[in-house]
């Protein structure tokens, strides 16, 4: 995606919003559902399928030029947006971050070719397929989204629709099917790993002893719980320092394929 440094910049300015050496693979995190170190697989639906997948959509008409400002998903007033590289990972905090930049973005010419959004009855309880298209240039995107037991969004995760960027699936066979393209497998997912999203809220505590004790642990969750601390900074380091990557985002890496399934 050829991405205008200045446009991106502009949009950051406007909007508001641990050491590896000490981390242990034999930390198993447990749902410890109800307490404060709860995880997102402690909650069950509360609503029906056609609510989780009408909030997913609306999320991406936050987007899209053509839609009013006014049109909004029930976000949680704490939601965290995570974006895989060659995104810039954290690149939402708080309600009212989320809706401010993403009413910016929208001086990007932004529609949408496919939307293709699924529901699932254990978290994330929405799930996407969907692919970009910013002035005819086609993005392909795969986002999930967690919710709490009022409905609201507290975490939405995205990844580049493409084979080898995507934390499920195949692997190397190239072999794909409808289990595999929705994430229902083993996935490397964060947002069954962060504490308090389990919670009926599904408000994280970034400084409480659940959260800290995971992050000691989690080198991917320490590394939101200190870009949450301090998004500005954190996020403006990230552009910096992959923007090459990121400006090639859109493209389909070496190898692959889109799409790699046709369901």
């Amino acid at each position: 995606m050829k991405i205008n440094i200045l446009f991106v910049l502009f949009v950051l300015l406007l909007a508001s919003c641990s050491k590896k050496d000490d981390l242990t693979n034999d930390f198993i995190l447990q749902e410890a559902c109800g307490t404060e170190a709860a995880l997102s697989t402690c909650l069950t639906p509360k609503f029906s399928p056609e609510y989780y997948v009408e909030q997913g959509i609306k999320y991406f008409l936050t987007m899209q030029s053509d839609i009013p400002d006014s049109v909004q998903p029930f976000y949680s007033d704490r939601v965290i947006r995570w974006e895989w590289k060659p995104w810039l990972l954290l690149t939402g905090f708080t309600r009212k971050g989320l809706i401010e930049t993403d009413i910016l973005l929208k001086l990007n010419p932004t529609a949408y070719d496919t939307i293709d959004c699924k529901y699932f009855d254990q978290q994330p309880f929405c799930r996407c397929h969907v692919v970009f298209n910013y002035g005819g240039e086609t993005c392909p995107i795969y986002e999930e989204f967690t919710y709490n037991d009022q409905g609201e969004i507290t975490f939405i995760e995205a990844w580049s629709d493409f084979e080898s960027l995507l934390p499920m699936g195949p692997g190397t066979d190239g072999i794909w099917d409808e289990s595999d393209y929705w994430g229902l497998g083993e996935v490397n997912r964060l947002s069954t790993r962060v504490p308090g999203l389990g919670n009926e809220t599904g408000k994280i505590d970034l400084n409480g002893e659940a959260m800290t004790a995971a992050a000691q642990h989690d080198e991917v969750l320490q590394d939101m719980v200190k870009r949450a601390k301090n998004p500005i900074n954190t996020w403006i380091d990230q552009l910096v320092n992959n923007f090459e990557e990121l400006n090639a985002g859109c493209e389909p890496p070496e190898g692959d394929e889109f799409p790699y399934y046709t369901p």
